[in-house]
């Protein structure tokens, strides 16, 4: 059987001779990993601001609660 050109284009690709698909996959990995540390601090940033309304209002039930 031969390879067809494209077969054999598509195979030396993959042979990674020139470092392309190292660069590819660090490329990748920045772009993954910054997705990863943006959702994360997002999500911290929302528990912050959960707590936060949490604290104001147990403050104002304690307030209401000790009204004359």
């Amino acid at each position: 059987m031969e390879q067809s050109e494209k077969e054999i284009s598509y195979c030396h690709c993959l042979q990674n001779e020139k470092g392309a698909l190292f660069l590819l996959a660090v490329f990748l990995l920045f772009i993954v990993s910054g997705a990863a540390v943006f959702y994360t601090n997002a999500y911290f940033a929302q528990i912050k601001v959960y707590n936060s309304l949490e604290s104001i209002y147990v403050r104002a039930t304690i307030n209401i609660l000790n009204l004359p």
